[in-house]
């Protein structure tokens, strides 16, 4: 009996392979992974992953874009708070994104050297930089190009504390908290007259 298909429109059918393609990478690196078992678990034929993406590296860097992207849930209420305390929902907010992206957020945004590319670490570098502007925003402090580019360092140690307390459980969550908004009140704070 031959499976039937479901008929998806493009955008679905694409995000159909983007969201097959995570779970496979989420668990394996990119090399092991092959376009074939891609298609068998998006349940399309192997010529629809070139036909929307190009090749496996497209496909690739789409799922990191997608997997590195902070979370679109709103912010939480910050009304009358401290910059300190808005420092620390949002490290908040980004841990409870951590968690809700798990494995294939912490495995896509480590992924920048992998092979020594520049186009992953373009992914990456726009995401740490959209990152910097949406906590400065969240802080109440002007978007200028010096604040940004004192946070923008701090994307590379959430990435490593999420790493430390999601993968290896060396941090507790309350452990991360506190390092992350230590962190990101010193790296804004010398910078603020």
């Amino acid at each position: 009996m031959t499976a039937t298909r479901l008929r998806l429109a493009p955008a679905e059918r694409r995000q159909q392979i983007i969201d097959a393609a995570r779970v496979l990478y989420s668990d394996r690196a990119y090399d092991d992974v092959s376009t074939a078992e891609v298609a068998e678990a998006a349940g399309v034929a192997r010529g629809l992953i070139n036909h929307y993406f190009g090749d496996k590296r497209e496909l690739f860097l789409q799922v990191m874009r997608e997997s590195i992207l902070m979370p679109t849930q709103a912010l939480p209420d910050y009304d009358g708070k401290s910059l300190e305390e808005r420092a620390r929902l949002t490290m908040s907010w980004i841990l409870d994104a951590a968690t809700t992206y798990g494995q294939a957020w912490i495995s896509a945004s480590g992924a920048a050297n992998l092979h020594g590319s520049s186009d992953i670490q373009a992914v990456v570098d726009e995401a740490d930089d959209r990152a910097a502007r949406l906590v400065l925003d969240a802080l109440g402090l002007p978007d200028t190009p010096r604040l940004r580019a004192r946070l923008r360092p701090t994307a590379a140690l959430t990435k490593a504390v999420c790493r430390e307390w999601l993968q290896r459980g060396t941090f507790t969550r309350d452990e991360a908290l506190g390092l992350l908004t230590d962190s990101v009140l010193l790296f804004v704070q010398k910078e603020s007259p």
